[in-house]
């Protein structure tokens, strides 16, 4: 399970290939720009006081939210996290399916450090339906099936993550799949994938 603040360095990641790949649709404002980058030099005190001011002045503007939904779950405000998150996924232009996958990202890790497995694995199904190219997704939704009890959908996760990326973190998933195994075939896939980590 992710931390609170390994959620936040793992979406810093991600937020920080997000903001260069700006189309002109992308928000420009001075606030916005200046908060997303505090944001990704580890600044979250200035990025939340200059996000803030350009959600005051520009509510519409989905993609602060979804910066805002990341500080406020640094910070521990869950509900303000989920808030933000929430108005982002209404707000974010249908379109974008690299920041509503980040957003659904975003919103389904919650759900998984608020233990509601089976909410977390569709949105991080929603995620990987939008950007079927990141392995953070299927290994997030793996753990989100693995502890809803769906093993060989968790399995097939970890796979779909170690294809896209033979570093993907699922060493401590693989383990937990050995241990609640329910059968000796199941056993045999985990040990053929735990090869790939090889």
């Amino acid at each position: 399970m992710k931390t609170l603040l390994t959620l936040f360095i793992g979406c810093l990641l991600a937020t920080s290939v997000c903001a260069d790949a700006q189309p002109s649709a992308r928000p420009q404002s001075d606030n916005y720009i200046n908060g997303v980058t505090a944001l990704n030099e580890g600044d979250p005190e200035r990025a939340y006081e200059l996000l803030n001011s350009e959600i005051a002045s520009n509510p519409d503007n989905g993609y602060a939210h979804c910066y805002m939904a990341l500080i406020c779950n640094y910070y521990g405000d869950m509900k303000l996290a989920l808030d933000a998150v929430n108005s982002a996924l209404r707000l974010l232009p249908e379109g974008d399916d690299e920041y509503r996958s980040f957003a659904y990202y975003t919103r389904g890790s919650m759900l998984l450090n608020l233990k509601q497995w089976e909410l977390a694995a569709t949105d991080l199904g929603e995620a990987i339906r939008l950007n079927p190219q990141d392995a953070e997704n299927y290994r997030a939704r793996a753990e989100a099936r693995l502890n809803n009890g769906d093993y060989e959908a968790a399995l097939d996760d970890v796979t779909a993550a170690l294809k896209l990326d033979r570093k993907a973190d699922v060493n401590d998933l693989m383990l937990q799949l050995l241990a609640a195994a329910p059968s000796a075939e199941l056993v045999d896939r985990i040990a053929s994938t735990y090869r790939m980590l090889e």
